[in-house]
């Protein structure tokens, strides 16, 4: 997900309260729907990811992230900014959550999806057509470079060696004192072998496996100051694979803390 088209005017709408984060988070990542998606492999253009979103009326659950949900509950919100936000449920979830939220993705047809969740639901929230390696507010903008939450989740690239230029991107946009939440496939999922496979290509190839200790390492390498690390570790979660049948994946999730000053 590191190259875009246009980035479009934002929209924003009103928002309430709602029910708990662990509440909203309760499904999805027991959707078919995840599995199905993962199993076609990573677009490497815009053009693909846009193709992706537009086969189908939504390819995720709509519900938010079960790790990130745990992850932030107990944090202050503040500016928060999702990576790769697809259809928007995380960003809505945070949103609800009292988070001033915005979120970017490749594909137009994924944000118009995120825009009308959000304003189905009556949240106000930011979304924009955007690759984050080239993707800056204007400079007159507050949130620029200094969200105190940016998110990436399965922020996966083709080749390992493009991965440092990703997180060292992604980073950027957190202010001192800030963070930031990686999650990410600790391990492929048993279905993406064969597909790679039919594709004539490895499964390094494919969605690179990470660590909190390999994510964090490319952190500090990024020449954004002495990052602490807050939560490191991997996480299994129960899914129904691409078949409809039980599974078990293992995520990373890395939350780390850029220095303040």
């Amino acid at each position: 997900m590191t190259t875009s088209g246009e980035v479009p005017s934002h929209d924003q709408v009103a928002s309430p309260d709602h029910a708990s984060f662990h509440d909203q988070a309760a499904s999805r990542d027991q959707s078919a729907s995840h599995a199905q998606a993962a199993a076609t492999g990573v677009p490497d253009s815009v053009a693909a990811w846009e193709e992706r979103y537009a086969g189908s009326d939504a390819i995720w659950s709509g519900n938010p992230n079960a790790a990130l949900v745990a992850t932030v509950e107990g944090l202050i919100p503040g500016r928060v900014l999702d990576v790769g936000c697809g259809e928007g449920a995380d960003v809505v979830c945070l949103a609800q959550h009292g988070w001033d939220a915005t979120g970017i993705d490749l594909s137009q047809t994924a944000i118009d999806r995120a825009r009308a969740v959000a304003a189905e639901r009556g949240v106000t929230a930011i979304f924009e057509t955007a690759d984050v390696s080239s993707w800056n507010p204007s400079a007159d903008d507050p949130r620029r470079g200094g969200y105190d939450l940016v998110v990436g989740c399965f922020l996966h690239t083709r080749l390992p060696d493009t991965r440092a230029e990703l997180v060292s991107r992604v980073a950027t946009q957190v202010g001192p004192g800030g963070r930031l939440l990686l999650i990410s496939h600790a391990a492929m999922p048993p279905w993406a072998a064969g597909h790679d496979d039919e594709l004539g290509h490895g499964l390094s190839h494919h969605h690179e496996p990470v660590s909190p200790e390999s994510d964090f390492a490319l952190l500090q390498k990024a020449d954004l100051g002495d990052w602490a690390i807050e939560v490191g570790e991997n996480r299994t979660r129960q899914v129904e694979d691409s078949d409809g049948l039980p599974a078990e994946l293992d995520d990373s999730v890395l939350l780390a803390v850029r220095p303040d000053g």
